[in-house]
């Protein structure tokens, strides 16, 4: 639903989703639970040099115009709106991809591999074992791993893929040591993940699957995952470490493997498995993707053979902080490779 200004009265404009209609249908639909968003709203616009005084500080943003109610639950709704008791929280927290850590020192300290695709800019999931074939399609082991690419097979050089996506959590801050531990009721224990069922399922960095928890009417499976129980316990897990960033700290030798800067909470991490309909079709491919051809041995996709042509569907996984209500868009590519030579 959304505010409408209609010439001065202001209008609620409401609309159910395809699942919404069929409940109201059925009989059974009832409002238990509802959300506030502000997605649309520039808060920079917020001006404190106002020439006419601070009646006039939030004008610009009060005048933002407002979207109408989308029957699409998918749209909308990526910034919830959240309460917090206490008066004087300077900083909330976000979510933030890992991506390699603090200038890259994930890496340096041993760690896993969590970067995104170096020429893409977002992680590559391959769909089946002819698209791992290294003699016919990756470069090297040594260039897939920490290149954003993640094996459906989860196999490389005899092993599992050391590849996973990692979602830190906290405030991102240099005002606030990373040494003093975040806030109770900032700390994050639940976790929402939303992706596209058609294209793949959420697995753990071990491969295991996680159930799913809903799949609505758009096929936009969720999963709802807690620190405290189910397949959540693997996914969830504490901060690396207490150290700044800036070099001001080695106590361990080196700087942060974080990129959170401030205070940090629990991270999810988790690797992400094609749906079979990927594996063994071409069919969604053609129909929501396209298809590029390597140029050169790492060009245009970091980790791929030269003059091999690739089919590939772009999608985003939404992660939702369940208590903050801070959210993250993490970019995926599923990628297929066109042919079996």
């Amino acid at each position: 639903m959304a505010f409408l200004d209609n010439s001065g009265d202001i209008l609620l404009d409401a609309v159910l989703t395809d699942t919404g209609r069929f409940r109201m249908a059925r009989g059974d639909f009832k409002i238990t639970k509802f959300a506030l968003g502000d997605d649309e709203i520039d808060y920079s616009l917020f001006n404190r040099s106002h020439p006419s005084g601070s009646a006039y500080y939030d004008l610009e943003v009060l005048k933002t115009p407002i979207l109408e109610a989308f029957t699409n639950n998918t749209s909308l709704m990526k910034s919830k709106l959240m309460t917090i008791t206490r008066t004087n929280a300077l900083h909330l927290p976000v979510l933030k991809l890992h991506n390699g850590g603090y200038k890259g020192q994930s890496e340096n300290h041993g760690g896993p591999q969590t970067n995104t695709n170096g020429t893409l800019g977002t992680y590559v999931v391959t769909v089946d074992t002819n698209t791992e074939h290294r003699s016919n399609s990756l470069v090297t082991s040594t260039t897939i791993n920490g290149k954003g690419v993640i094996l459906a097979a989860g196999r490389l050089g005899g092993g599992i893929s050391q590849n996973f996506i990692r979602i830190e959590s906290g405030l991102d801050t240099t005002q606030v040591s990373p040494a003093i531990d975040l806030p109770v009721d900032l700390q994050e224990n639940q976790f929402i993940v939303e992706m596209d069922d058609r294209l793949g399922h959420l697995v753990d960095i071990d491969g295991a699957q996680v159930p799913v928890s809903f799949i609505d009417d758009d096929q936009i499976a969720s999963y709802y995952l807690s620190a405290n129980a189910g397949a959540g316990a693997n996914l969830i897990v504490p901060p690396l470490d207490g150290i700044r960033g800036d070099g001001g700290d080695t106590s361990e030798g080196l700087p942060t493997a974080h990129r959170i800067r401030g205070p940090r909470g629990k991270m999810l991490q988790f690797k992400i498995k094609p749906n079979i309909n990927l594996t063994t079709s071409t069919y969604l491919f053609e129909k929501l993707g396209s298809s590029v051809t390597q140029t050169a041995d790492d060009a245009p996709m970091k980790g791929f053979r030269s003059g091999k042509t690739y089919l590939y569907v772009d999608t985003y996984i939404r992660v939702t902080a369940a208590t903050t209500g801070t959210s993250i868009d993490v970019p995926v590519r599923y990628l297929k490779k066109s042919g079996t030579s």
